[in-house]
C-alpha cells in the first residue's frame, strides 16, 4: 500500500495535503514543487528512487496558519508516515526550487535520519522556519520569487554506505563530453556543504574511467552523527568502478529524461545505487543566482573597465596589460575579501610597506601607480607586472615595455620575474653607470641592516602588549580599534622589514645566479641552488627541528605551541583555524614524522655540509675560469649576502603572521558578538568592521553576497579557469579551462613533462594531487609520496620533513616552498598546470636538478579495476631514490 493510499483513512487525497511521489504527474508542479515532482516522475519512469510522499504547498500554508487545518495536516502526516515506515529524509522542495534559472542549493533545511513521529514533526517545523529565515526570503526576493511556496518531501532514507553528487557535465565544458562524480564514504550532506572534498571520478559518456582522484576521507556521516573513518579506508575509493559506471549512466539516462544536463545526488546502499535528486545543472549559484558562467563574464567586464579606465587617468601606459599569479599565487589562494583587503592594505598604497621598504634602499619611482598593483582575478591574486616593473627604478628607467613584450613571448618570465628578467637587458653606458653606483648602495644597504638587526630591527617585529590586551578583552569596540591598530603596525613595522630583507636576499641571490650562469652555462642554475641549501637562522627551519624534539621528548608541546601556535595551512588566509585551535593537527604532524623515520636535524646537518662543499666547488671553479681577487671576493659577498637575507626573510614572515593570528581572533571576537556564522566575518574587510557594529544587517547580506562569489572563486581555481599569466588583450581566456594532456585523459605510459628545477635530488614515489583550494592533510603519510600542490605556503612545509618530493604550478628558485624544500633535502620542480597534468596515485620520478617529472606508471593505467577499492593494491613499492 503506498503512503497516499494509508493516509485516506484519515485525509483523503482530495484534500490536497498529502501526495504520494509514484503518483505524481506534471499538472502538480505548483503543489508540490520540482523537487517532488522530479522525484516522482523517475520513480513513476522506473529510475531506482526511493518512496515517499509530499506534503503539498496548500498543507503547508493550512500548517502556519494553525488551527484545524493544522491538526488535518497532522492527522494526514502521520499516517502517511506510518504507512512509509523507518527513518526518513525531510527536505524542502519550494515552488521554485531545483528549476532551470536556480537551484536553491543549501538555502532550506534538510533533516536526515529523521526517526518516530515526534522527530518528524520537528523536522518540518525546521524546514518550514528555514523557508522563512530572512535571509531565504531576501534570496527568493531577488531571484523574483518573492511569492513561492513551500512543500516538503519525505522519502524513506537511504542508509548509504557512499553516497554523492554527478554532473553530466562540468561547469564550462561546452562540449558536455564528461561525466563527474564526486562522493564520500556514508551520506553526502558533507559533500554537498563543502565540508568534505572526497573521491572524484571523471567518466566518458560510455562510462570509460577517464581519471580519478582519491581523497583523504577522515570522517563519514551516518544517520546517527558523523563518525571518524578507518584509517585503511581512508585513502580507499569509496565507490567501486562498476557503482562508479552504474552512477554515472544513471546520470545520463536523468539527461536524457528531462532533455538537459543533470545534476544528480546519488546513494549506494547494500541493494545498490539510488537516485536521491535530480535537478537541471545550474552552475554553483551565488547569493544573486547567477552562475559560474555568469560570474566569469562578470569578471572578464569588470577588468576591461577597470584597466581602460586607470589607462584614461594615465596610471597605466604599458604596451599590454599583463596580470601574473606567479609570486604571490603561493603566498594568498582564493583568499578571502578579509586576507585580501589585508594583504593590499599592508603592502600596496603610496603608504604601504612596498614603497616604503624600497625606497629605503634606493629605489624610486612614483608611488601613485602602486596603488593598483594587486588584483583579484576571478578570485585568483594577481600582481600587475607594468606597476611590479616600474617599482624597480634603480636610477635608470626600468624598461617596462620590453619587459611585457618579452613576458608575451614566454609567460614564465612572469614568475618571479625580479629574478629571471628585471635587470636583466642590456644597458647603454650612462644608464650602465647609474647601475653602478645602485649595485654598489645596495652592497652598503644590506652590511648596514645586518649590523642594526638584532639591536633595532628585531625589537620592532613583536606586537605591541597593548593591542594583545585590547584583542584579548572582548570588548566589541576596542577590537575593532585594535584590528585597526594591528594592520598600521603591520604596514609600518614588520612587513616594511620583510619587504627589506626579501629585495635584498632576492637581489643577490640574482646577481649570483647571473654571475654563475655566465661562468657556466646552465650547470650554473643547479649549482645556485647547492649553494642556497642549508641556510641557518630560519626561524621556519627551526618549526621542523622543534618538531623533532617534540617527537622525542625533548621539548614540550606547550613550547611548541607557544612559538608555532599561530601557524596554519596557510596563515595569511584569516579564515584558515590556527594550530593553536587544534593542537590534534599537531598530533597529525608528530605522528608522520615518526612514521616516516625522517630526522630534520640530521638531514639539515648534511644540507649545511652540502652547502659548504658547494663553496668551496664555487671557490675552485672561479679559480679556474680566470676570475680576479676582486670578482671573486664579489661574487662571495654577493653570496654571504643572500645566504642571510634568505632565511630572514622567512623568520620575519613567521612574526608577521603572527599578527594575523591576533586579526583573526579579534574577527571571531566580532562574530561572536553579531552571533553571526564564523566564517562569514572573513568575507567582510578589515575596514568595513567598524560599520558592521553599526548596522550588522547590511554588513551580514554584502558579507554573504561575497561568501557566495568566494564559493564560485574557489571553484573557478580547482576548474583552473583562471590562467598563471592573464592578458588584458586575451581576457577571454578566463573561464577556459586549461586543456590536459592528451585531450582530456591522462598521459600515457613514459609520459614526462619538464619544469623548472628548484631543489636537486631524484627520487620515484607516489603522486598525491590536491587541487586548488583542496586541504592537505596533516596525517596519513608514509614518506614515499610526492606532493603535487598549486602552491606551497609555509603552513604545509613541516610535511616536507616527511614527503619524499614536492611539484609545485607556481614559484621559482627563490619562492618560500622552493627555500624550505632544499632545507628539507627534498627534490622540488616548479611545473605549470601540474595538478592537471599528473593523476593523483601515478607513481613517478622526480628530478630536481634538471626539472624533469616522468610517469612510471599511472593510476588509472596499470593497476586493475580492483585496485580502486582495494588498499593493498593501492600501496605503493618503498620509496627509495633514483
Amino acid at each position: 500500500m503506498t503512503a497516499a493510499a494509508a493516509a485516506a483513512g484519515s485525509a483523503p487525497l482530495s484534500s490536497g495535503w498529502i501526495r504520494d511521489l509514484a503518483a505524481l504527474t506534471p499538472a502538480d508542479a505548483r503543489s508540490v514543487g520540482n523537487k517532488a515532482l522530479r522525484q516522482g516522475l523517475l520513480l513513476a519512469a522506473g529510475f531506482p528512487v526511493s518512496p515517499g510522499f509530499c506534503v503539498t504547498a496548500a498543507a503547508i500554508a493550512a500548517w502556519r496558519e494553525g488551527g484545524e487545518g493544522r491538526e488535518a495536516v497532522c492527522a494526514a502526516l502521520l499516517a502517511a508516515y506510518r504507512a512509509l515506515g523507518g527513518r526518513v529524509a525531510v527536505r524542502s522542495s519550494a515552488i521554485e526550487e531545483d528549476g532551470d534559472g536556480a537551484s536553491y542549493a543549501g538555502v532550506y533545511a534538510t533533516e536526515l535520519g529523521v526517526h518516530g513521529e515526534a522527530a518528524l514533526l520537528a523536522a518540518l517545523e525546521r524546514c518550514i522556519a528555514s523557508w522563512a529565515e530572512p535571509a531565504a526570503v531576501e534570496y527568493r526576493a531577488r531571484l523574483g520569487h518573492a511569492d513561492a511556496a513551500l512543500a516538503i518531501l519525505v522519502q524513506r532514507l537511504v542508509p548509504a554506505v557512499a553516497a554523492g553528487i554527478a554532473y553530466t557535465r562540468a561547469p564550462l565544458d561546452t562540449r558536455r563530453r564528461e561525466v563527474h562524480v564526486d562522493a564520500v564514504w556514508g551520506l553526502a550532506e558533507p559533500l554537498a556543504a563543502g565540508r568534505h572534498a572526497g573521491d572524484s571520478f571523471v567518466l566518458s559518456h560510455a562510462g570509460r574511467l577517464l581519471r580519478k582522484r582519491i581523497g583523504h576521507k577522515r570522517e563519514a556521516l551516518a544517520v546517527d552523527g558523523p563518525h571518524p573513518v578507518r584509517p585503511q579506508r581512508a585513502r580507499v575509493a569509496c565507490l567501486t568502478p562498476a557503482e562508479t559506471r552504474e552512477i554515472a549512466l544513471l546520470a545520463l539516462r536523468a539527461e536524457a529524461f528531462f532533455g538537459g544536463p543533470q545534476d544528480v545526488e546519488f546513494a549506494v546502499d547494500l541493494c545498490g545505487v539510488w537516485l536521491l535528486q535530480a535537478r537541471p545543472l545550474v552552475a554553483a549559484s551565488t547569493a544573486g543566482g547567477a552562475g559560474l558562467e555568469s560570474y566569469l563574464a562578470g569578471e572578464r567586464r569588470r577588468l576591461a573597465r577597470k584597466f581602460t579606465e586607470l589607462r584614461q587617468r594615465g596610471l597605466l601606459r604599458g604596451s599590454q596589460l599583463v596580470l601574473s599569479n606567479g609570486n604571490v599565487g603561493e603566498l594568498l589562494p582564493t583568499p578571502t575579501a578579509m586576507s585580501f583587503g589585508l594583504f593590499r592594505d599592508i603592502f600596496a598604497g603610496r603608504r604601504g610597506a612596498i614603497v616604503t621598504g624600497r625606497r629605503r634602499l634606493g629605489y624610486r619611482f612614483d608611488a601613485r601607480c602602486v596603488d593598483h598593483l594587486y588584483e583579484l582575478v576571478a578570485g585568483q591574486l594577481c600582481f600587475n607586472l607594468e606597476v611590479d616593473a616600474a617599482t624597480f627604478g634603480d636610477g635608470a628607467e626600468p624598461p617596462v615595455d620590453d619587459y611585457l613584450d618579452r613576458v608575451a613571448a614566454d609567460p614564465s618570465l612572469a614568475n618571479y620575474p625580479e629574478v629571471r628578467l628585471y635587470g636583466r637587458l642590456p644597458l647603454d653606458a650612462p644608464a650602465a653607470a647609474v647601475r653602478e653606483r645602485f649595485e654598489r648602495g645596495m652592497r652598503a644597504a644590506a652590511r648596514d641592516y645586518l649590523a642594526r638587526y638584532e639591536s633595532q630591527v628585531a625589537p620592532r617585529l613583536g606586537v605591541p602588549a597593548a593591542l594583545e590586551q585590547a584583542v584579548a578583552s572582548g570588548d566589541p569596540r576596542r577590537v575593532v580599534a585594535a584590528v585597526s591598530d594591528l594592520v598600521r603596525f603591520l604596514r609600518t613595522g614588520p612587513c616594511v622589514e620583510f619587504v627589506i630583507a626579501a629585495r635584498l636576499g632576492f637581489h643577490f641571490a640574482a646577481e649570483v645566479r647571473r654571475t654563475l650562469e655566465a661562468l657556466f652555462g646552465s650547470d650554473g642554475e643547479a649549482l645556485c641552488a647547492r649553494l642556497l641549501s642549508g641556510l641557518p637562522g630560519s626561524l621556519i627551519t627551526r618549526q621542523a627541528l622543534w618538531l623533532e624534539d617534540v617527537a622525542g621528548r625533548r621539548r614540550s608541546r606547550a613550547d611548541y605551541l607557544a612559538a608555532y601556535g599561530h601557524c596554519a595551512d596557510n596563515e595569511l588566509e584569516l579564515a584558515e583555524p590556527r594550530l593553536a585551535e587544534d593542537p590534534a593537527r599537531l598530533d597529525e604532524l608528530l605522528a608522520n614524522l615518526r612514521a616516516s623515520g625522517r630526522r630534520p636535524a640530521a638531514e639539515f646537518a648534511r644540507q649545511q655540509a652540502a652547502r659548504h662543499a658547494a663553496e668551496a666547488e664555487l671557490g675552485e671553479c672561479l679559480a679556474a675560469a680566470g676570475v680576479d681577487e676582486a670578482a671573486h671576493a664579489a661574487v662571495f659577498e654577493a653570496l654571504a649576502f643572500a645566504q642571510h637575507f634568505l632565511p630572514l626573510r622567512e623568520t620575519i614572515k613567521h612574526h608577521y603572521t603572527a599578527v594575523h593570528a591576533l586579526v583573526r581572533r579579534a574577527a571571531l571576537h566580532l562574530a561572536a558578538h553579531l552571533d553571526w556564522p564564523e566564517a562569514l566575518v572573513f568575507h567582510l574587510h578589515t575596514r568595513e568592521l567598524p560599520a558592521a557594529l553599526r548596522d550588522p544587517a547590511a554588513l551580514r547580506r554584502r558579507a554573504e553576497r561575497r561568501a557566495g562569489e568566494h564559493a564560485l572563486a574557489r571553484l573557478a581555481a580547482r576548474l583552473h579557469c583562471v590562467p598563471a599569466v592573464v592578458f588584458g588583450a586575451r581576457l577571454d581566456a578566463i573561464g577556459v579551462p586549461t586543456a590536459r594532456a592528451g585531450e582530456g585523459g591522462d598521459a600515457g605510459e613514459g609520459s614526462a613533462w619538464s619544469g623548472a628545477p628548484l631543489s636537486a635530488g631524484k627520487v620515484c614515489g607516489v603522486a598525491r594531487v590536491f587541487a586548488p583550494g583542496e586541504p592537505v592533510p596533516a596525517e596519513g603519510w608514509r614518506g614515499d609520496e610526492i606532493l603535487v600542490l598549486r602552491a606551497a605556503n609555509l603552513g604545509v612545509t613541516p610535511l616536507f620533513r616527511i614527503v619524499a618530493g614536492l611539484v609545485v604550478e607556481v614559484g621559482g628558485l627563490l619562492a618560500h616552498s622552493a627555500c624550505q624544500a632544499r632545507e628539507a633535502g627534498i627534490p622540488a620542480v616548479a611545473l605549470p598546470d601540474a595538478t592537471r597534468l599528473i593523476t593523483d596515485g601515478a607513481r613517478i620520478v622526480l628530478d630536481g636538478a634538471s626539472g624533469r617529472i616522468a610517469l612510471v606508471e599511472s593510476s588509472t593505467g596499470s593497476h586493475s579495476d580492483e585496485s580502486l577499492h582495494d588498499p593493498a593494491a593501492q600501496r605503493p613499492e618503498q620509496f627509495a631514490p633514483v
